[in-house]
């Protein structure tokens, strides 16, 4: 009996291995800002908007297609991916945790299961459940939005004094025109995206800040504990507890660059009981304590 040979996992890419340097927020220039990727398929754990202002070349989202000039393509976190050919491709991608736009309101979060729909408008939960759309705005929008994702590289690169709050608000700018745009011209477009694992996905990002097992996302999209992580593992790569420490590492590292908090405090704030607990993740996953961390990044 033949065996079918079993599909290697997805690389994973987070913002860290790209150079975030703790912050949550990643301007990758093509060509040449990043490491070549690795042949195959990859995954992140960060939401990617490529803006493509120049050349074409071909990816792979859910299936093979041609990227091109005023192109833009939205990404979530979770969705394999793969550059097929770069081309004479050239923009930007603009990575960046999903938790930032805790700042901008909870209306900007992912939506829990169960609630598709409800409570508030497509647009504003488009980045996340539609995702892997291609927009192509009007000459006006594309140009304030290249304009903002310039700004935003260009504060990222030069490291002024304030550069998170000056980065913030042209990222603001920049997903405001986004959600214009999908509001505007894409209000009916079919979720491109879906299924189990995105629901799951939604849902750790919407509560990882709190106390959350396994048995708690589960439930929430309505199956067994087993199932949901035998599928999230295969389709990402990544575990539950995988994603959920992603995202609490993320913020916490947030907390400690822009805050003046205790650790026991950011612990707390990022969803650990046992500040022990806490500073033994941190330190597993960065190589260091949160506070060596911080006196670090500060110096």
């Amino acid at each position: 009996m033949t065996r079918t040979p079993q599909r290697s996992p997805p690389q994973l890419i987070t913002l860290e291995a790209l150079g975030a340097g703790g912050l949550p927020l990643r301007v990758i220039r093509i060509p040449g800002g990043a490491p070549v990727p690795p042949p195959g398929p990859l995954v992140s754990t960060f939401f990617m908007v490529f803006v493509l202002t120049a050349g074409r070349g071909r990816a792979r989202f859910l299936e093979q297609l041609e990227v091109h000039e005023g192109d833009i393509h939205l990404i979530p976190a979770g969705v394999e991916h793969q550059p097929l050919d770069i081309g004479n491709l050239e923009g930007w991608i603009v990575g960046f945790d999903p938790l930032l736009l805790r700042s901008l309101g909870p209306e900007w979060l992912p939506e829990p299961p169960g609630g598709l729909g409800r409570t508030r408008p497509p647009p504003v939960r488009s980045l996340f459940v539609r995702g892997l759309l291609r927009l192509r705005p009007g000459q006006p929008r594309w140009r304030r939005i290249v304009h903002h994702v310039a700004e935003l590289d260009a504060e990222l690169r030069e490291a002024r004094w304030s550069v998170e709050n000056a980065a913030h608000a042209w990222f603001v700018l920049l997903v405001t025109e986004l959600l214009r745009e999908l509001q505007e011209h894409t209000p009916l477009a079919p979720a491109m995206s879906g299924g189990l694992v995105h629901e799951a996905l939604a849902f750790i990002e919407a509560h990882c800040l709190r106390p959350l097992s396994l048995q708690d996302v589960a439930a929430a999209v309505g199956c067994t504990p087993s199932h949901l992580a035998n599928v999230i593992r295969k389709e990402t790569g990544l575990t539950v507890g995988d994603w959920l420490r992603e995202h609490r590492m993320s913020e916490a590292r947030r907390c400690l660059l822009e805050t003046g908090a205790s650790i026991e405090n950011i612990a707390s704030q990022v969803g650990y009981t046992d500040v022990t607990h806490f500073i033994r993740t941190f330190r597993r996953v960065h190589g260091m304590t949160p506070r060596a961390w911080r006196e670090q990044r500060r110096r």
